[in-house]
């Protein structure tokens, strides 16, 4: 994490720190903005992870399921004929081997 003055702050060179860990902007020694790397990103994930009325939505429905209940993942499966108990797992990649 690298942090810099606000009033030093250049935008080409704070984006370019950004690609190596979140980039913290201080006033007067106090934090005011985080600037992230989201190169790796795309604008709906970016909007979704930022948009207050969308976290509303998700905890809303959480506290809908807690309090209320809903079907399990395996009853929609069976429900709907599809099969499968699990999600597959990713694999790791090996390191590749000298010859």
């Amino acid at each position: 994490m690298n942090i810099v003055p606000i009033e030093e702050a250049n935008l080409p060179d704070v984006a370019e720190l950004a690609r190596s860990g979140t980039v913290i902007l201080t006033r007067n020694g106090k934090p005011l903005a985080a600037v992230k790397d989201l190169s790796h990103s795309d604008w709906e994930s970016v909007s979704l992870a930022n948009n207050p009325r969308f976290h509303e939505l998700i905890e809303a429905s959480r506290r809908s399921y807690r309090e209320e209940g809903g079907i399990s993942l395996e009853d929609l499966r069976k429900e709907l004929g599809l099969k499968g108990t699990k999600t597959p797992r990713r694999r790791k990649k090996r390191p590749k081997r000298d010859a």
